[in-house]
């Protein structure tokens, strides 16, 4: 009999929603179907404007929340309907929810994603697994990335050393095949250069990099953004676009007294995430190994590039490893929810500082 999970993905972008509905009978991860869909343009500006808002009425989160939630339902059901299974056949369900505040390290760690898990497991009458990052918090940990340990099962079976790098709104890196398996945010991926296009009515992303690509590079802007103490902390460390956001680039911008065209503000800003990305993975003493992208940040040819020109080793995307670079999220969250299903916990100590084992991920069973 089948073992049918979906994995739902959010992304700090907050662009589109990723699903994914997989076969988990065997330890082979079969993928049956993937697909995106959109964000409400309403929706999708409350969560942008309250990710960047310093504080959050209640309201507005239990607004948020219900209404996030019934998006991913009706996601699920959409790919429920596109592919060839039944909602009895569906074991359980990974939502990682839509990331509005992610705070590890102040006074009082915490982390906020929307997307109630009990309303999707109620509305779909399917158990769902929510909240994944809370207990690795609660165990002194960042709470993410979570991914490694997907990259870890999925892209280290070979035995190679290898960097898997994720670029959504915040880049993350995992280095496969060291003496322990290391994880971490990078920095911005896509939310500083889609922040700026916003801000100046180009959209809700720079297609491709093409107006990046228009700019020059101003060396004392991206020197200044460089010297932000996260770049230069060490790992376990993990981020999120209430950090780095509009205000992040305001604040550097009055530090340098000259105007500069709106291009080569985000030109700089496509340099902060590559070389963020550069000096993490140099950081790590790679040395001609394998880097594979994935996340929204393929598709901009421009960041893809730079980074190319930058990187010493062979840069490519995870499609060379099996999996297609838009949906690993979504595939890495419908496993954990497997993972969290048959009780199985992970040591994290190396990759969010985490202490002992953890189980990522609370379980909502659907009301009687």
């Amino acid at each position: 009999m089948a073992d049918i999970y979906i994995g739902l993905m959010s992304g700090t972008s907050a662009d589109l929603i990723d699903c994914a509905t997989l076969d988990l009978s065997s330890e082979e991860i079969k993928v049956l179907n993937c697909k995106n869909f959109e964000i409400p343009e309403d929706l999708k500006a409350d969560i942008i404007q309250s990710s960047q808002s310093e504080k959050i009425e209640q309201e507005l989160i239990d607004d948020l929340d219900f209404r996030m939630a019934e998006v991913l339902v009706n996601s699920v059901k959409e790919i429920i309907s596109d592919s060839d299974i039944e909602t009895k056949d569906i074991k359980a369900i990974g939502s990682h929810g839509q990331t509005i505040k992610h705070e590890p390290k102040s006074k009082t760690p915490y982390t906020l994603q929307i997307g109630d898990p009990q309303k999707i497991s109620n509305d779909l009458n399917i158990t769902t697994v929510g909240n994944f990052r809370h207990d690795d918090i609660g165990a002194g940990g960042e709470g993410a990335p979570l991914t490694p340990v997907f990259h870890n099962k999925v892209f280290g079976n070979d035995r190679k050393r290898k960097a898997i790098v994720n670029i959504g709104g915040i880049t993350n890196i995992t280095a496969l095949n060291y003496p322990e398996l290391i994880g971490f945010d990078t920095g911005p991926g896509n939310c500083l250069m889609d922040c700026w296009s916003r801000i100046h009515n180009l959209g809700d992303y720079d297609d491709k990099g093409s107006w990046a690509s228009s700019g020059t590079i101003n060396q004392s802007l991206l020197a200044e953004m460089m010297e932000d103490e996260y770049f230069s902390r060490k790992y376990p460390k993990s981020t999120g676009p209430d950090y780095f956001n509009h205000e992040w680039i305001k604040e550097n911008l009055l530090r340098i007294s000259e105007e500069i065209p709106i291009e080569d503000v985000q030109a700089t800003l496509v340099q902060v995430t590559v070389i963020s990305l550069i000096e993490s993975i140099n950081s790590l003493n790679f040395s001609n190994e394998n880097i594979y992208l994935c996340g929204g940040g393929v598709h901009n040819d421009f960041l893809c590039s730079e980074i190319n020109k930058l990187s010493d080793s062979k840069v490519g995307t995870t499609l060379e490893l099996g999996i297609d670079p838009d949906y690993v999220e979504a595939i890495s969250f419908g496993w954990l929810a497997k993972q969290r299903i048959e009780n199985k916990s992970f040591n994290l100590s190396e990759i969010t500082g985490s202490k002992g084992e953890v189980y990522l991920g609370r379980i909502y069973e659907p009301s009687k």
